[in-house]
């Protein structure tokens, strides 16, 4: 047997395999970094690599804002193990380091609070209201505490009453501030949630960084130099909340400041408090890195692979896809928007997927855990943060999703792959890293690794029907056609008139070239971005606050507009009734929203997006589509709140207007990125499908009759779910407007609706490539993806493909041989939500 050689070698050097020649560029860390680490290593806490990092973001962000580090006072946070060593400001070390006000010290939690504030127990910050320019200062509070009362949570006042100050939630949930020489006391009692980030300026007081109410203060110098204190006034008030960080800067941050600095802030505190992720920025050092095992792409498959093989005692590293910007992306669609889990029979959903949810429920949403739609539905930032903390090896307290050492490098996608034989030997990335190692996992949303990898066979979109309940494959031709809304929608530029021509959007008149009925279909689904929305005011951002606005075309409206005219009494709202969206209740809150398409067929979908995107020349082209989808889906939500178009029912715009981005989730898009709004889009369909010529997955497997033998039972994933098609288009017949491309029939596995998903499923043929495992685009008919493409099915495949590659090094066996019952064993025992294995349907 041979031994895992279970060390990280990362060497920088010359790249092979047409990665490029030149050693790769070290990554520099700011010198605020470097000023913090020499503090913090002179008081015998030196930073490691991650907590230099996650600081040095915060930094890099702010900067990039416009603002200088000068003018940004102070920053305190509760990082440390212990509070006197937190003490120190943690942007300009040394000076204006918090101190005592007297004998007492309040309560602290390391990375997570300050709190059990006292008239001995708070702090003196130094920073004397005479040193800021008149009218000029920003300063971010975030609050642990959800209730109000009389408080103070920082602040310095003069015996003449000038001051700054604030208590961010009040007995009367009110919002309280003083700006110098005013104290105001907010209007709204729905502006303050509590528990958030709070910041005051002079002439505003905001929640997540955006504008909730803005005062206009009369200014007048301060009389007298009181300094400002954390945790009460000088003198006055003390806070009734927990604080988890503490920022002041000398200048008024315009609004579009406040929302990055405040997002940076909130980022860097999350990261403190639940975890932290050592990666490696795309072209940067190292230029090659040896590994047991090589993950590739940012999917909750990939996270669940990485983890398992980890913890099997392999060294590991997850190398992500280009849509994948920051940490925010590491995790795919649950981590991307997705929030609400769909699932038949919830037995099913079990190991990695499972344990984080229940992490979530006890950690951060404080309820009840239950393994239903509700208890494993949780809002997308915190699933980011389940994410981080089971890449960070520190975070071991508990039972659940403890952290693992797997540093992830960011990636512009894969140049090309090496190999040797039947096994892969080299990955190597456009920005110029070769990576080097034992196994393979290719858990990317589109397929790409196994497109790239010489002799694995792929298979794009439907293939031709079959025999029985194949019997739904293929093309569909009229048979697949549908009215939106049921409703007689003319197609045309000039509604009537097909000389006008189509509409955009629209892929044609029937009949389509290039297709027959039941033959093989090159479409997949339509895309979207599912995005995580809210009612709550104090969270809200209106979408146009954010809408750069780009590109914006009315016409791509028009058939909804027309729509709407056949159905003034369209509304926002759940899967059960026929809506223009669909919101689902999320993370223990019903004004906590996952937004996905519309039942109706017109809505954020953008119709033949898939099929561009898959059939696009080349990568740039593809991402020139999902561009297009941004705007597209940003002029949706314009339209319907801002156009005016009398055609949309009046209760439609105010439920519009009512509602906007979550501005506690997406907070570090990136290069290119918006601002609360997800890198990655809804991919229902990868374009590149595993396609053996041996085991390929069949409706006839999925949908077994319960109890029946399967053709293969050494099972390691299972799925509980129905053939859920989003059609691909949209298309003109007779002068009217239809979509097209659902699935007909009703296909579900058995009466238990859960499926087992074989090994064979998951790995190419052994005559292919022997070190290679396919946990995401497996071998499956597109009807079998149709059922199988929940997050938990590809977190449960990816936990099975750790484990796999593992014992394939172990054993010095191709991945094709793992011996099934030692597999099951270790299998049933992960987690402690153990996956199910059923061996019959």
């Amino acid at each position: 047997m041979s031994m895992s050689l279970g060390l990280n070698i990362a060497i920088t050097g010359q790249s092979g395999g047409g990665g490029g020649s030149a050693s790769l560029p070290d990554f520099t860390f700011q010198a605020e970094t470097d000023a913090l680490n020499v503090s913090r290593t002179a008081a015998g806490i030196p930073m490691t690599r991650r907590q230099k990092l996650a600081f040095d973001r915060m930094v890099v962000r702010v900067k990039a804002a416009g603002v200088s580090v000068t003018d940004w006072a102070a920053l305190y946070v509760p990082s440390t193990p212990t509070e006197t060593q937190a003490r120190v400001n943690q942007i300009h070390p040394g000076t204006n380091d918090l101190t005592l006000t007297g004998a007492g010290t309040p309560t602290y939690t390391a990375n997570d609070r300050w709190s059990g504030w006292l008239s001995t127990a708070k702090y003196n910050t130094g920073i004397g209201l005479q040193s800021f320019t008149q009218g000029q200062f920003t300063i971010f509070y975030y609050s642990r505490t959800a209730t109000g009362g009389s408080s103070g949570e920082f602040g310095a006042q003069t015996a003449g009453g000038d001051g700054i100050a604030a208590n961010t939630k009040d007995a009367s949930s009110k919002f309280n501030a003083r700006l110098q020489a005013a104290n105001y006391v907010s209007t709204s009692t729905t502006i303050t949630p509590g528990q958030g980030m709070h910041s005051i300026r002079p002439n505003s007081l905001d929640t997540f960084g955006i504008t909730r109410e803005a005062p206009a203060p009369t200014y007048v110098s301060p009389a007298t130099n009181p300094t400002i204190h954390l945790g009460g006034i000088n003198g006055g008030a003390l806070s009734t909340k927990d604080c988890g960080l503490f920022a002041i800067f000398k200048v008024t941050l315009t609004d579009a400041q406040t929302r990055e600095v405040s997002a940076a802030l909130l980022d860097y505190y999350y990261k403190v408090r639940f975890g932290m992720v050592d990666y490696y920025e795309a072209g940067k050092a190292p230029t090659t890195a040896d590994y047991d095992v090589v993950v590739y792409g940012a999917s909750w498959t990939g996270v669940c692979a990485a983890y398992a093989a980890k913890q099997e005692g392999k060294s590991v590293c997850m190398v992500l896809d280009d849509l994948a910007k920051t940490d925010w992306d590491i995790g795919g669609m649950p981590a991307s928007g997705l929030a609400y889990v769909d699932c038949y029979n919830f037995t099913a959903l079990k190991g990695l997927y499972r344990d984080l949810t229940s992490w979530a429920n006890s950690t951060i949403i404080n309820r009840a855990d239950t393994n239903t739609q509700t208890g494993n539905s949780i809002e997308s930032w915190q699933f980011v943060q389940g994410v981080r903390r089971m890449l960070d090896p520190t975070r071991t307290n508990g039972t659940l999703i403890l952290g693992q050492d797997i540093p992830v490098y960011f990636s512009t996608g894969i140049a090309s792959i090496t190999s040797v034989g039947l096994k892969d030997t080299a990955l190597i990335t456009n920005d110029g890293r070769t990576f080097t190692a034992r196994q393979f996992i290719a858990a990317d949303y589109d397929g790409e690794y196994i497109h790239k990898s010489s002799g694995i066979p792929t298979f794009t979109g439907s293939e031709a029907a079959g025999s029985g309940s194949e019997a739904n494959n293929g093309y569909k031709g009229s048979s697949a056609l549908s009215k939106p809304y049921g409703s007689d929608i003319s197609p045309y530029i000039t509604d009537g008139v097909p000389a006008s021509g189509l509409l955009p959007d629209i892929q044609g008149e029937m009949p389509l070239p290039g297709l027959t009925v039941d033959g093989v279909d090159p479409s997949i689904q339509s895309m979207n971005y599912r995005l995580a929305m809210t009612g709550d005011p104090a969270r809200l951002v209106p979408v146009t606050t954010m809408d750069p606005h780009r590109n914006y075309n009315a016409l791509r409206n028009e058939t909804a507009a027309r729509a709407y005219v056949l159905n003034p009494s369209v509304t926002i709202g759940n899967p059960a009734v026929t809506t223009t969206i669909l919101q689902f209740a999320v993370g223990g809150s019903t004004n906590k929203m996952d937004v996905n398409n519309g039942s109706g067929g017109l809505s954020t979908d953008l119709p033949g997006s898939g099929y561009r995107y898959a059939t696009a020349a080349n990568r740039a082209a593809q991402l020139a589509v999902i561009d297009d989808l941004r705007d597209y889906q940003l002029g949706w939500f314009w339209w319907h709140a801002n156009s005016g178009d009398s055609r949309i029912p009046s209760t439609l715009v105010t439920q519009f207007q009512g509602f906007g981005l979550d501005a506690g989730t997406f907070l570090d898009p990136g290069p290119g990125g918006l601002l609360f709004w997800p890198n990655r889009p809804y991919q229902r369909d990868p374009i590149w499908r595993l396609k053996n010529a041996g085991y390929v997955s069949t409706a006839q497997d999925y949908c077994k009759t319960d109890g029946t033998a399967l053709r293969s039972d050494k099972t390691v994933a299972v799925t509980s779910y129905d053939c859920d098609k989003h059609p691909p288009w949209k298309v003109a017949s007779g002068g009217l407007l239809y979509t097209q491309g659902s699935v007909p029939g009703s296909l579900v596995a058995g009466a238990d609706k859960i499926a087992p998903i074989p090994l064979e499923e998951i790995v190419p043929d052994v005559t292919v490539k022997t070190n290679v495992i396919v946990p995401w685009a497996s071998s499956q008919t597109i009807l079998c993806w149709y059922m199988g493409r929940l997050e938990p099915t590809g977190g449960l495949k990816g936990e099975a493909a750790g484990v796999i590659a593992s014992m394939a090094i172990d054993g010095t066996v191709n991945v094709q041989d793992v011996d099934y019952s030692t597999l099951r064993t270790k299998l049933l025992a992960r987690d402690v939500n153990h996956p199910i294995l059923p061996q019959v349907a």
